[in-house]
């Protein structure tokens, strides 16, 4: 319908009155010759309606055969503007081009973003899909989507499926990640559960195999917890697939030591601004070769959209021969740094009761209690002999 009003506006048309006749004979002699109308009203005789230019010079014939007077009412639509305007040159002008470059912009995407992910970086993926053509300022086809999409999956291996949907300058590009496959086991084979780790065990639920701990029991690393081994009264025996859950609270600590870290000596530092205006680059300044480059984007943005439109910061610089020395608070802090990101590994899947690290002479050390899934499959081998008379 919004299609129809457009194009209704763009070729023009004209609203009118008809009276003093017969108004049924006078629809009806419009609809056969093709008159286009629309808006029809008829009260009492007296006709409101609307129709093209081009048809409302043809209206005359329908009018005299049925005895109506036609009356022009209003008139609508680009034509009329532009020869109301026609003096007006320069808005005239300045409409064709407003309505030119929006539909040239349109061609090209504007905004790109990320939806799907979890754990890999929104502008990992971005640069990724950028180094295969899908960026901001481009006029994407099809096949381009197919290939940046083939490519990203090539390089990215933790994704699973990704996609590219436009709509109108805006790009979305869509994964899904992998998911890590449960280990899988031979239930047919007869196993024990033991325990991976040191613990105090707060909880068991045996689904097969018999229970050799008891909640509040301390373990070590190795010991059984559900057995495989099933005794009867009369002392036969069978082994079983031994599976179940058994958490327990486990106390971790680990010891990260202060190194001397080396750090390449900085000859070169340089900096310049970079205007970015819809995919076009505007360097302010003069472009240095270095070893090492990044930068810094600050876009505008609308309704949580960044807009093509803002402000890049690069940054380069260049190494020279030898190492420079770095304060014991830096390498305290690099070590800090590297304790932290071993917390969170070693906490992975954990329900975190107590953590801390503590500052110990030259070294940290990483204090947690947590409670946690210490169950492991062992499998039994059993041994047949095989017996001859």
């Amino acid at each position: 319908m919004l299609v129809i009003t457009l194009l209704r506006y763009i070729m023009g048309f004209v609203c009118f009155r008809a009276y003093d006749g017969f108004a049924d004979r006078f629809l009806n002699l419009c609809t056969s010759d093709g008159i286009s109308l629309w808006n029809i009203q008829n009260i009492g005789g007296r006709i409101t309606a609307c129709t093209y230019i081009s048809d409302y010079k043809r209206i005359r014939r329908a009018a005299k055969k049925s005895g109506m007077r036609v009356i022009c009412t209003d008139k609508k639509g680009l034509p009329f503007f532009m020869k109301t305007h026609r003096k007006r040159v320069g808005l005239l002008t300045g409409m064709i081009l407003s309505v030119t470059v929006i539909y040239v912009l349109s061609q090209f995407v504007w905004n790109i973003s990320v939806v799907g992910n979890k754990e890999i970086d929104s502008d990992y993926i971005l640069d990724v899909f950028e180094n295969h053509g899908i960026k901001i300022g481009t006029k994407i086809s099809d096949e381009e989507i197919d290939y940046a999409v083939s490519m990203a999956m090539k390089e990215i291996n933790s994704l699973s499926w990704a996609t590219v949907n436009r709509k109108g300058s805006v790009a979305v590009i869509e994964v899904r990640e992998k998911a890590e496959k449960p280990e899988m086991y031979d239930k047919s084979k007869p196993t024990n559960v033991i325990a991976s780790e040191d613990g105090v065990i707060l909880s068991i639920d045996i689904l097969s195999g018999k229970e050799e701990v008891k909640p509040g029991s301390a373990v070590v690393q190795g010991d059984l917890l559900i057995s495989g081994v099933i005794t009867y009264r009369d002392m036969t025996e069978k082994t079983v697939h031994a599976d179940g859950y058994v958490k327990a609270l486990v106390r971790k600590s680990k010891t990260f030591s202060v190194e001397n870290f080396k750090l390449l000596k900085t000859a070169d530092l340089y900096s310049r601004n970079v205007i970015f205006f819809f995919g076009m680059r505007l360097p302010l300044g003069k472009k240095i070769k270095t070893d090492f480059t990044t930068e810094h984007r600050s876009f505008l943005e609308a309704d949580e959209k960044l807009l093509p439109l803002g402000i890049i910061k690069e940054y380069g610089m260049n190494f020279s021969d030898g190492e420079m020395a770095i304060s014991d608070a830096l390498n305290k802090k690099i070590a800090l740094f590297d304790c932290a990101t071993e917390c969170k590994k070693m906490l992975d899947y954990s329900e975190i009761k107590k953590a801390e690290i503590a500052e110990k002479g030259n070294s940290y050390v990483l204090y947690a209690e947590c409670e946690q899934e210490i169950g492991k499959l062992q499998e039994i081998y059993v041994e047949k002999n095989n017996d001859t008379e």
